[in-house]
């Protein structure tokens, strides 16, 4: 059995580094074809809508493994926790949407999965050092109309709220459009929890993503890292 988990994840994992090449090509026609890399990827982008309408983005860090399309199926948010790009089974699945936003939500919450081989939200848990964020402080998030960068604002590992801890902080219930209170209270928040102070403000109006993974070995905790929208 584990034979075959090992052989279906590097199935899953040559799968995403083939889209992530073809993804690269399209940036280096553009010298050829007199066209801006920002215009040839959204015309990429495009293509991969034609090949699966559940498409909404692309998630990256650049020069880190993390590079990912990200779907959205508002029906059933979950269709992607085992599933492809191309909606075959798969141990990683695809980062996916979660519940309460779309991609134009103030706050657009991310899930992806912590792999053993690194793939998938992996890289995430290298936030938890400040030497790493120092050098990686910049995340795409790329729409269907749009090339985007964010600002790492912060990095934690959090407890999974149980039933009998109501005034647990709930990262997840603040997806959406938040504003007034519910977004002053999600920004200091996670300004709370995080594990070193980036110096990024967050102010009334901007627009944040928020990515979670697992934690390493541990199915109580989360990690979440938090990005703002850059001008």
């Amino acid at each position: 059995m584990l034979s075959k988990e090992l052989m279906q994840s590097k199935k899953e994992k040559d799968a995403f580094e083939q889209m992530n090449a073809q993804l690269h090509s399209a940036i280096e026609k553009a010298e050829a074809e007199e066209k801006s890399p920002e215009e040839l990827t959204l015309e990429h982008y495009a293509q991969l809508k034609q090949q699966n309408e559940h498409f909404v983005g692309w998630i990256a860090i650049p020069d880190t493994p993390l590079s990912y399309p990200v779907m959205h199926t508002p029906d059933n948010i979950e269709y992607y926790l085992r599933r492809a790009f191309d909606g075959s089974y798969a141990i990683s699945g695809t980062p996916f949407i979660g519940e309460g936003c779309d991609i134009n939500s103030t706050n657009v919450l991310i899930y992806g999965h912590r792999m053993n081989n690194e793939t998938m939200f992996t890289t995430l848990l290298d936030y938890a050092k400040k030497d790493f964020w120092e050098n990686h402080k910049e995340i795409r998030f790329d729409t269907l109309d749009r090339l985007q960068t964010y600002q790492v604002v912060s990095a934690f590992y959090i407890n999974i709220p149980t039933a009998d801890d109501p005034d647990a902080f709930r990262w997840y219930n603040y997806s959406g459009n938040i504003e007034g209170e519910a977004f002053s209270e999600y920004v200091r928040q996670i300004k709370a929890h995080a594990y070193y102070d980036t110096d990024i403000e967050v102010n009334e109006g901007d627009k944040l993503i928020t990515l979670t993974t697992c934690a390493y070995n541990d199915e109580t905790q989360r990690f979440v890292v938090v990005a703002k929208l850059a001008e």
